[in-house]
């Protein structure tokens, strides 16, 4: 009996890197849009019974975590292989990352500046991180 072939680390690139295919979007099949909504009712419907039995901040965790990640990772590991799942791990790191420098940066922000530049601010802050970390994800 022979041995699988040995997972490569998230550490290790794919050949190609990111990029956007508008065209794909026809290749989606009801089924997986299907599994993705499931996921990402789930999440949210765990985080409100959080959010009602321990408070907001312990729901507001929850909310943070992407959706419909787990689904789209399974989904994209039985489509293509281990190692485009692995890509898109990475970038859901990298947005993760993102996302709480928008989350922090607005904390900070709406307790001193108008709405609306607070907005500005994290959503600059996000970009930023984002930015940075596509750049060092894919470009070193």
């Amino acid at each position: 009996m022979s041995n699988p072939p040995e997972e490569a680390p998230i550490t290790r690139r794919v050949a190609e890197r990111p990029s956007l295919q508008p065209g794909k979007v026809r290749e989606i099949r009801a089924r997986n849009l299907g599994v993705r909504l499931i996921a990402g009712a789930l999440t949210s419907v765990v985080a409100g019974v959080v959010t009602i039995a321990f408070g907001v901040r312990a729901g507001g965790i929850l909310l943070a975590f992407p959706a419909i990640l787990a689904a789209s990772l399974t989904l994209i590991e039985e489509q293509e292989d281990s190692a485009e799942a692995r890509e898109d791990a990475r970038g859901a790191v990298i947005g993760g990352c993102a996302l709480a420098a928008f989350a922090a940066t607005a904390a900070i922000a709406m307790g001193e500046l108008d709405g609306g530049i607070a907005l500005a601010l994290a959503t600059v802050a996000w970009l930023l991180v984002a930015l940075l970390g596509y750049r060092l994800a894919w470009f070193r």
